[in-house]
C-alpha cells in the first residue's frame, strides 16, 4: 500500500456518507476513484427494481477499473458507499501514466486484478449451488477468504458489515429464505454476528462443504 498512498495522496480526497452513490449505471465517468477507507458496493438493478449486489470494493481498490483501462465508456453498474468512505478523485491519464512508469505500482494493480477475478469466481461458485444453505455456506467461505480477519485459529471476522437483506441481495435469495437459513447456520454454530459484522467458524464450515478443492482447508 506504500506506493498507493505515495501516489494518491497528491489528489483531492472526498468523503462519502453511507448510501451515497458516486456513479449511476450508464453515467460517463469524469474521474477515476481510489478508495482510501471504507467499502463501495457495486450493484445492478433488475427490470422489476430488485437490487443485486455484484461485488464489494475496499481500501486500495480503483474504480471503475474497466473504464480506467478503456474497456467501457460508461459505468456498467451502480457504485454506492456501503459504509462511510474516503476516496481519492483522480484523472484517468495520471493513473495510466503511473502504472506504466512505476513497476511496483504496476504489480500492485495486477495483484488487485487477480484478486478481483478470484472474487468473481468464488461469487459465481456460490450462486451456482442448488440449495439455499449451500449458497450461504459458499458465500461466507468466499467473504472469509477475501475480506476476512482471523481473530483466532479458525475464527474469521468478515470486514464488510452486512445486513440480512444485503446477504439476500448478494446470494440471489429472498430475504425470508435468507433469514431462515442464517438462523440455521447460527444454531449450528457456523456463524454469529457481532457489532454488524459476521464471524465465521471456518473449520466447521469446511466440514459442511464437501469440495474436492476447498480453498479454506488449504488456507488453514
Amino acid at each position: 500500500m506504500n506506493n498507493f498512498h505515495t501516489f494518491f495522496d497528491q489528489f483531492p480526497l472526498t468523503f462519502l456518507q453511507k448510501g451515497e452513490i458516486i456513479l449511476h449505471q450508464g453515467d460517463t465517468p469524469r474521474h477515476a476513484y481510489a478508495i482510501k477507507s471504507g467499502v463501495i458496493k457495486i450493484t445492478n438493478i433488475t427490470g422489476n427494481g430488485e437490487e443485486k449486489s455484484l461485488a464489494f470494493k475496499v481500501a486500495g481498490d480503483l474504480l471503475p477499473i474497466y473504464w480506467i483501462f478503456g474497456k467501457s465508456d460508461t459505468a456498467l453498474y451502480y457504485h454506492q458507499a456501503h459504509t462511510d468512505c474516503e476516496i481519492y478523485v483522480v484523472d484517468r491519464a495520471s493513473i495510466l501514466d503511473y502504472i506504466e512508469s512505476d513497476q511496483a505500482f504496476s504489480k500492485y494493480v495486477f495483484d488487485k486484478l487477480v484478486m478481483a477475478e478470484l472474487n468473481r469466481e468464488f461469487h459465481v461458485e456460490a450462486l451456482e449451488q442448488s440449495r439455499a444453505q449451500l449458497k450461504l455456506l459458499y458465500t461466507f467461505r468466499h467473504l472469509a477468504l477475501m475480506n476476512g480477519i482471523e481473530i483466532k485459529k479458525g475464527l474469521v471476522r468478515i470486514g464488510i458489515p452486512l445486513t440480512q437483506q444485503e446477504i439476500a441481495n448478494f446470494t440471489g435469495l429472498t430475504r425470508e429464505t435468507t433469514v431462515l437459513e442464517l438462523n440455521k447456520l447460527k444454531r449450528q454454530l457456523l456463524i454469529f454476528r457481532e457489532h454488524k459484522h459476521y464471524m465465521v467458524d471456518t473449520l466447521r464450515i469446511s466440514d459442511f462443504i464437501d469440495d474436492e478443492y476447498n480453498p479454506l482447508k488449504l488456507a488453514l
